[in-house]
C-alpha cells in the first residue's frame, strides 16, 4: 500500500491511514457486494481491485489497461492451449502438460514486450495458468476464460470509478524550521571537551 515516510511527516500522520488504503478496502467490498447479489464468487475482481487501485488516477489508470490485456492475452492463450493439448490427447497428462504450460511462458512474455506492454506480462502469465492449470475434466476453457475476463472487468471497473469519485488526500508534511532561524549550538561532549581544556593549559604552561 502507500509507502509513508514517518521522518518527513508530523507525529500525528505516521500511523495515518491514507486514501489509496481506504479506495482499495471500498472497491473490494464493493467487488463482494457484487458477487453476493449475482450469488457467484467475487476473489478475481477483488483481486483485480487490489492490483488496480494506486496512488494516483493515471497510476490507476494504467494498472488497469494493464491488467485488462494481460488477462485478455493470457485468456485466449490458454484457451488455445487447452484445446490444442485435448485435441493432442494429453490434456490430462499431469507432467507433460506442466512442461508444456512453463514453456508457454516464454512466448506470452515476448508478446507482451512486442506491444510493448511489459507491465502487463506478469497478469496475462497468471490467467494462462489459471485457464489450464485450474481445468478439469468437464470444464469449457471457453467459458471459463470469459467468466475470468468478466470478473477482471468488473473489479478493474469499480478500481477506477472509486478512485476518481474519492479525491486523493496527501498526508500532511512535518513544517519545516523557518529559515532565519539559527539551529542550536551542539554542545560539545564532556570528555572532548576536558581535552581540549587540558590541552590550553598546557599550552600555556609552555
Amino acid at each position: 500500500m502507500e509507502q509513508l515516510n514517518t521522518q518527513a511527516l508530523t507525529p500525528e500522520h505516521r500511523h495515518w491511514i491514507g486514501m489509496r488504503i481506504i479506495k482499495t478496502v471500498v472497491a473490494v467490498f464493493l467487488c463482494g457486494l457484487l458477487a453476493y447479489f449475482r450469488e457467484a464468487s467475487g476473489f478475481y475482481s477483488m483481486i483485480a481491485a487490489v492490483v488496480c487501485i494506486q496512488n494516483s488516477a493515471g497510476k490507476t489508470i494504467e494498472s488497469s489497461v494493464n491488467r485488462m490485456i494481460g488477462t485478455l492475452i493470457g485468456g485466449v492463450v490458454g484457451v488455445l492451449v487447452v484445446y490444442s493439448l485435448d485435441t493432442l490427447g494429453v490434456l490430462y497428462i499431469e507432467l507433460l502438460r506442466y512442461a508444456v504450460l512453463s514453456t508457454m511462458l516464454i512466448p506470452i512474455i515476448k508478446l507482451c514486450l512486442a506491444i510493448k506492454k511489459p507491465g502487463c506480462a506478469a497478469m496475462a502469465c497468471i490467467v494462462f495458468l489459471c485457464v489450464t492449470v485450474n481445468h478439469s475434466v468437464g470444464d469449457t476453457p471457453a467459458i471459463y476464460s470469459i467468466d475470468r475476463l468478466f470478473e477482471t472487468l468488473v473489479g478493474v471497473a469499480l478500481a477506477c470509478g472509486i478512485d476518481i469519485l474519492l479525491p486523493y488526500q496527501p498526508p500532511v508534511p512535518a513544517e519545516p524550521a523557518p529559515a532565519g532561524e539559527s539551529q542550536p549550538e551542539q554542545v560539545q561532549p564532556q570528555p572532548e571537551r576536558a581535552e581540549a581544556e587540558s590541552s590550553k593549559e598546557t599550552e600555556g604552561e609552555k
